[in-house]
C-alpha cells in the first residue's frame, strides 16, 4: 500500500472516545500496594537469536507458547512470578529475530533485592525445510514439523539485582542454534531442546546502542490484531495469541489514511484489524509509532510465509506466522502458528503492498492475481473466505480473495556497508541467494529501526544482522526495504 503517511492524531481527535487506556497494561496479581516500601518493576519482552548466517536448514516458524516465567531470590524464599500479557502466551519466534514482542510486566510488585534464576516455562513447535541452495522455495515434500512438549529452562549465567522503586527491563531470548540440531547434510532438524544450555538467555534493556529516545526500553512492532479501543489519546488492539496491547498517540505518531486489504480509505476505528509499532517506555507504558489499518472490520487474516515457488497461478504454500480471527464467526478455528496452509486464490482482488511508507521496488507482484508472482520468503497476509485446518500431517486448506505483502523476517551477513544501502549474504538455503543483495532503509518518516546501531553508519561489513523487511525477489535491486535491523 503505497499510500501518503498522515499524522494519526488528527484521525483519532474526531473519533468518539470509546474507553480511556493508556500503555501497556497487565493486571497485577501479588503485591499490589504501589510504589516504595522495598518493590521495583520490571517490564519483559522476549525476543529470539537466529542461526548464525549462513544457516544449514530454513526454518519457517519456531512457534512458542510460554505459560509462566518466574524470578528466584537469591537468599532464598519464594519464587516471584511476573503476569504475562495473556494466561497462555503463543507466539512465532522467527518474527522475533527481529523485533521484540511485550511478554507481561509486574509494576511496583518486584521485592529488591538480587535474583540468580529466571525460570520458564514453555513448548515448541519447529517448521522447518530443506532446499537446493541454488534455486528458491522448498524441495517438494520436504516441509515438516519437529516439536517438544511443556519444559522449564532457566536463563544462563542470570543475576539481576532490583532496587528500591527502580524501573527496569529486561529482553528474554531465546537461541536456535542451542535448542536445535540439524542434519547438515538432510537440513532436517533432528533434535528440539529447550533445556539445553544457553537456550534461554537475557539482555538488559535499553539496548547499548538504538535508535530509541531516553526512557525508552525496547521497539514493540508488528502488533496485529482487532481494535478494541480508540481514543484521541490511545488505541488498543487485541492480538490472537499476546493478549492486548494499549499504546499512547503523540504528534509523532504516523498513520495511514487507508486500509490494506481493499486498499480503501479508513480511520482508526473500534473493530476493524490493525498493526501498530510502538515502544515500551521504562515506566511501563507503551507509545504509538505507527498505526497500520487492515481491515475496516472484523476479518479472518492469516499471515504467512510462501515456501513454494508456483507452477500454476491460483494455488501456492504458506507456514502460519501470525493469524487475526474474525470476532464473530471465525473461520479459523484450528489454526496454530506454525502450520502449513496450502491455499487457493478464488476471485482475488489486486494484490497490495503494505509498505507502511517504507520506499518500495516497482515488482510483479504489485496489482498481480497469481500466485506466480508470490516468491518463496515473501511474507503475505491473506483474507479467507474458507478454511479446513491441519488434520495429522495434511496441511490445512484456505481460500483467500485478498493478498498483501508485508514484512519477512530474516537473517543475513552484511557483505557491503551503507551507501546508502547495504548488501547481506548468507540468506536461508530456500531463498535460494548465490551471491549478495541489496536492502534498502527508510531515512525519512517512517524511519528504519535500528537494534545495536545508533545509526546506519555503524552498520560494518561482516555483522550478522536480523531484519523485518519488505521482500520484492533476489532478481531486483534493492531486493529488501528494512523496515527494522538488529545486530546479533
Amino acid at each position: 500500500m503505497n499510500s501518503k503517511h498522515i499524522t494519526l492524531v488528527v484521525a483519532c481527535a474526531a473519533i468518539l472516545a470509546l474507553a480511556s487506556c493508556s500503555g501497556v497494561k497487565t493486571p497485577c496479581t501479588t503485591n499490589c500496594g504501589g510504589g516504595g516500601g522495598g518493590n521495583a518493576s520490571l517490564n519483559l519482552v522476549v525476543a529470539a537469536v537466529p542461526f548464525t548466517p549462513p544457516p544449514n536448514t530454513s526454518i519457517l516458524s519456531f512457534a512458542v507458547v510460554i505459560n509462566s516465567v518466574s524470578l528466584t531470590p537469591s537468599s532464598g524464599g519464594s519464587d516471584v512470578s511476573i503476569p504475562l500479557n495473556a494466561s497462555t502466551y503463543s507466539v512465532d519466534l522467527t518474527r522475533l529475530t527481529s523485533d521484540s514482542s511485550f511478554l507481561g510486566q509486574s509494576i511496583n510488585s518486584v521485592p529488591s533485592g538480587t535474583y540468580d534464576a529466571l525460570s520458564v516455562n514453555l513448548s515448541a513447535v519447529v517448521t522447518y525445510c530443506a532446499a537446493t541452495g541454488s534455486s528458491p522455495g522448498c524441495i517438494p515434500g520436504s516441509v515438516a514439523q519437529i516439536s517438544k512438549s511443556f519444559s522449564t529452562p532457566t536463563a544462563s549465567n542470570f543475576s539481576l539485582t532490583l532496587s528500591d522503586s527502580q524501573q527496569a527491563g529486561l529482553r528474554l531470548l531465546i537461541n536456535f542454534a542451542n535448542a536445535l540440531t540439524v542434519n547438515a547434510g538432510t537440513q532436517a532438524v533432528t533434535a528440539l531442546n529447550l533445556t539445553a544450555a544457553n537456550v534461554v538467555m537475557t539482555a538488559t534493556l535499553p539496548p547499548a546502542a538504538s535508535t530509541l529516545s531516553a526512557g525508552q526500553l525496547d521497539y514493540i512492532e508488528d502488533v496485529t490484531g482487532l481494535v478494541t479501543a480508540v481514543t484521541a489519546n490511545s488505541i488498543t488492539v487485541q492480538t490472537a495469541t499476546r493478549g492486548s496491547i494499549s499504546s499512547t498517540i503523540t504528534s509523532n505518531t504516523i498513520g495511514s489514511p487507508n486500509c490494506v486489504i481493499g486498499n480503501q480509505a479508513c480511520t482508526a476505528t473500534v473493530g476493524q484489524v490493525a498493526s501498530i509499532d510502538g515502544t515500551l517506555n521504562s515506566d511501563g507504558s507503551s507509545t504509538l509509532l505507527e498505526y497500520d489499518p487492515l481491515t475496516t472490520s472484523s476479518e479472518d487474516l492469516i499471515e504467512g510465509i510462501a515456501t513454494t515457488s508456483n507452477a500454476t497461478s491460483t494455488l501456492f504454500q504458506i507456514v502460519t506466522n501470525d493469524f487475526v480471527p474474525a470476532s464473530s464467526g471465525s473461520l479459523l478455528s484450528g489454526l496454530s502458528l506454525g502450520d502449513p496452509v496450502n491455499v487457493t486464490l478464488s476471485n482475488v482482488l489486486p494484490f497490495v503492498i503494505d509498505s507502511k511508507g517504507l520506499p518500495v521496488v516497482t515488482t510483479a507482484f504489485d496489482g498481480s492475481t497469481s500466485a506466480t508472482d508470490i516468491l518463496p520468503g515473501q511474507t503475505v497476509l491473506l483474507h479467507v473466505t474458507r478454511f479446513t485446518a491441519k488434520s495429522g500431517n495434511t496441511p490445512a486448506n484456505a481460500t483467500v480473495d485478498a493478498v498483501a505483502l508485508r514484512f519477512t523476517r530474516l537473517a543475513g551477513n552484511i557483505s557491503a556497508p551503507p551507501a546508502p544501502n547495504f548488501s547481506v549474504q548468507y540468506l536461508p538455503p530456500f531463498f535460494g541467494q548465490t551471491g549478495t543483495n541489496q536492502v534498502q532503509l527508510g531515512t525519512g518518516s517512517p524511519s528504519t529501526y535500528l537494534d545495536g546501531y545508533s545509526s546506519s553508519g555503524s552498520i560494518t561489513v561482516g555483522d550478522n544482522v536480523s531484519m523485518r523487511a519488505l521482500f520484492f525477489g533476489l532478481s531486483y535491486t534493492p531486493s529488501f526495504t528494512a523496515a527494522k535491523v538488529r545486530k546479533n
